[in-house]
């Protein structure tokens, strides 16, 4: 069963809703005129029912597209719950969700962990994108421009940005929080600074991550500024010939000050730990 986390239903502009469910992951859904554009299903089904719920407090209109801005369980493990939507997606996001060894090694990770939906987790129908794309795609609802943009990998190989360029407005999925510490694990710290520069040069105002509060474009860059000192410092000390632990404190000690009020920041040497490792 779905807990029962802390929420806001934020309207952005007419018809474009922020849902953010605090300490968990969150989503959105944009209102066209017969029907709605869901972002990102979010972890487990029931959590999925509960978002329809909470759609269903502002519009009757049926679901008819979902958007995962990338494959990780926690924003698209509640896709079943949307057999008669059209999912969207980047097309390495399908291929990361089609991947049984992927699946596989997220599915024992979140199971294992014994938290409120694990048991839940290990009975989901993994359910991929049936429409994918390569670099952009257009949608219009309502007369609204809605652009699908990949810039590159980042978080993960297949990262969509939601962007609205009238309301200049994005959803970045894991990309770009505001002060939040990103999760690195299945990362490409090499192609993610460039990846954020492009992000950063998109007209907008506000952006939702899909995970914190709604950021600011300063926020946005902060995020950007982050990456490029965190990917820079861990590449410099490991061609000094720094070993990763010696190149974690290093690099944890170098920019912990700048960072210290983000949320997750305590994981920041054990990140430098992995993107050490990925760096050739």
């Amino acid at each position: 069963m779905q807990s029962n986390p802390d929420k806001q239903i934020v309207e952005l502009d007419n018809g474009v809703y922020a849902c953010l469910y605090s300490g968990l992951t969150n989503a959105g859904f944009i209102i066209g005129d017969d029907g709605v554009l869901v972002i990102d299903s979010l972890r487990v089904p029931s959590f999925a029912r509960g978002l329809i719920s909470d759609i269903k407090t502002v519009t009757s209109k049926p679901v008819r597209y979902v958007v995962d801005t990338h494959s990780h369980w926690d924003h698209s493990w509640g896709n079943e719950e949307f057999p008669d939507s059209t999912i969207i997606g980047h097309q390495n996001c399908y291929n990361e969700m089609v991947d049984v060894e992927w699946n596989d090694a997220w599915r024992e990770k979140v199971v294992t962990a014994n938290d409120p939906w694990s048991k839940e987790a290990g009975l989901v129908n993994i359910t991929p994108p049936n429409l994918t794309f390569d670099t952009s795609m257009k949608l219009y609802l309502a007369g609204r421009e809605i652009q699908l943009l990949y810039f590159g990998r980042a978080h993960t190989s297949g990262d969509t940005f939601i962007y609205l360029p009238a309301e200049r407005i994005v959803f970045t999925g894991d990309v770009a929080q505001d002060a939040g510490m990103p999760f690195l694990g299945d990362s490409y710290p090499e192609e993610w600074p460039e990846t954020d520069d492009k992000l950063v040069d998109l007209a907008v105002d506000r952006f939702v991550s899909g995970h914190g509060p709604i950021g600011n474009h300063k926020a946005m860059s902060e995020s950007r500024d982050f990456m490029h000192k965190f990917v820079n410092t861990i590449k410099m000390a490991k061609e000094e010939g720094q070993d990763e632990n010696a190149a974690s404190n290093y690099t944890a000690a170098t920019i912990v000050d700048q960072f210290a009020h983000w949320r997750g920041i305590e994981r920041l040497k054990e990140a430098a730990a992995e993107v050490y490792r990925k760096l050739g």
